[in-house]
């Protein structure tokens, strides 16, 4: 049998409850709310020695709503972010590994770099290689060869390579860039020179250590024999090699047809038989021979005849630049070996011998090599500076 105290407490107790359970469903929906109220209870509840019991309510009150509230948002955060990496990384594919474009190689690696970006590719083990030789075998990359100085990326059709070590310049005084090319590959070991083939045709020199280009020259350069500086070719005062007032047709100019190769800077000048030559300036003969005199199989030949390769007559007039002017197919000569000859002076007359096809005359200029027929050098005549095929120019290649 309960006492009264006992009652009163139990009373409190219950409407303790009760008024928590009214404060969880306030209209609001607060969580504020509803942990104020369930707080005041239980302390006009804990004032009949209940505060041990009240409590405990409010413990697990507090509780149950930091785990659903706080639990719940984090689980959801996680799992959305884990979905969303692993969706976006499986869907992005990878290049494929660059095919064998163009055979077994070899291929340097700064080439590889660009074909591989056009064409989205890859080449395995390319970073860090850029400048090394690749090789290529069933579709399969390696370095073939690590390079020091760097890759010399060629034209298509050719092997890619090391670059040789830059050489030292060794220049004295002046020298042909493509000279001084040749050169640097007889060395031990063999070197490039740097500014060449873009400078081929200019004198280089040396400043200091460094290679330079001493001058420019706008017709070629003369090569003179070992321990001569070369000098660059002048045309300051050619002029068209035939009786001033008259013109004759180019019939093929630069690069023309048969003007290849060592003939790639001479003229052809159509115009008949027995047609006056003259110097285009002056100069010392060096060449003159009569190969086909009149009467022989290729003086005046009715075609190209195979025999009369090597059989045209010929004048050849140094300068004092050192640069041969020669005449070719000529019907006759004026002059012999060892003769001066100024500007305008009469040296033959045109003819049709030697492999030829019909009258003509043939001049290039050239850098003296020790024989009759050297390498062509670009000539540009006073009278006729952007003379070309087809052109019919007047001289001026007079007295």
């Amino acid at each position: 049998m309960w006492s009264a105290s006992r009652r009163f407490a139990s009373s409190a107790l219950l409407s303790a409850l009760l008024v928590v359970a009214c404060a969880g469903d306030d209209a609001d929906g607060s969580g504020a709310t509803s942990t104020g109220a369930s707080t005041s209870a239980t302390t006009a509840a804990s004032t009949d020695a209940m505060t041990g019991t009240t409590g405990a309510s409010t413990t697990a009150t507090s509780t149950s709503t930091d785990a659903t509230t706080t639990d719940a948002t984090t689980t959801t955060t996680t799992t959305t972010t884990d979905a969303s990496t692993t969706d976006a990384s499986t869907t992005e594919d990878a290049p494929a590994s660059c095919p064998c474009f163009a055979g077994d190689g070899p291929y340097c690696g700064a080439g590889l770099g660009d074909y591989a970006a056009e064409n989205d590719c890859t080449i395995p083990d390319h970073e860090g290689h850029e400048g090394d030789v690749f090789a290529c075998e069933a579709g399969a990359w390696s370095v073939a060869e690590s390079c020091a100085e760097g890759c010399e990326v060629t034209t298509p059709g050719e092997a890619d390579a090391c670059l040789l070590p830059v050489c030292p310049c060794f220049v004295k005084v002046a020298w042909c860039g493509a000279g001084a090319a040749e050169h640097g590959l007889t060395l031990d070991p063999p070197c490039r020179v740097p500014l060449v083939p873009e400078h081929n045709d200019d004198i280089l020199g040396c400043d200091g250590d460094a290679w330079i280009v001493k001058e420019p020259c706008e017709l070629g350069c003369h090569e003179n024999q070992m321990g001569v500086p070369d000098t660059c070719n002048d045309s300051s005062s050619y002029k068209l090699p035939y009786t001033c007032g008259d013109a004759y047709t180019c019939s093929q100019g630069n690069s023309g047809s048969s003007h290849q190769g060592s003939q790639k800077y001479a003229y052809d000048f159509a115009m008949p038989r027995g047609t006056k030559l003259r110097a285009v300036r002056s100069g010392v003969v060096a060449y003159a021979e009569m190969r086909s005199p009149q009467g022989s199989t290729c003086y005046n030949p009715p075609g190209l005849l195979e025999q009369c390769h090597n059989k045209a007559n010929f004048v050849g007039v140094r300068h004092n630049d050192g640069t041969v002017a020669l005449y070719m197919h000529l019907q006759s000569i004026a002059v012999k070996v060892g003769d001066p000859v100024a500007q305008g002076a009469v040296i033959g007359r045109s003819g049709n011998s030697g492999y030829t096809s019909g009258p003509h005359l043939h001049i290039q200029l050239q850098n003296d090599c020790g024989i009759w027929f050297c390498q062509s050098v670009p000539l540009k005549f006073a009278d006729a500076p952007k003379l070309a095929k087809g052109d019919k120019p007047t001289s001026g290649n007079c007295p």
